[in-house]
């Protein structure tokens, strides 16, 4: 059986914010870039991960990727690919010392 559409195009990007941008973050295959906004407005690569340090689990509609930056375990859960949500998605990031925050998540593809 062949389906017709894929849980995650590899020629396309995703790009995700947090709700009140504390968080920016741009999706590429199995490679995350965190962006930071600058004084100027402009948003700059603080922190990217290459896909040795992304786990990935991929599901029908959509997938989870874990990495660790600075010690924190950063999670980020894309329910569906082709129709994001911001009560489905989102980005849990755990401390060393076991807090974890989770940030509603505002995506789409670019």
């Amino acid at each position: 059986m062949i389906h017709s559409y894929n849980s995650f195009a590899a020629t396309s990007a995703i790009e995700c914010k947090t709700t009140f941008e504390e968080k920016s973050f741009t999706i590429f295959d199995n490679h995350v870039s965190f962006q930071k906004q600058d004084e100027t407005g402009a948003y700059r690569a603080i922190s990217s991960t290459s896909s040795h340090g992304v786990r990935t689990q991929k599901r029908f509609t959509g997938f989870t990727k874990t990495l660790y930056i600075n010690g924190y375990k950063h999670r980020i859960n894309i329910h569906n690919t082709n129709e994001f949500s911001d009560v489905e998605d989102y980005l849990s990031i755990t401390s060393p010392k076991g807090h974890e925050m989770t940030y509603p998540l505002n995506c789409h593809s670019v």
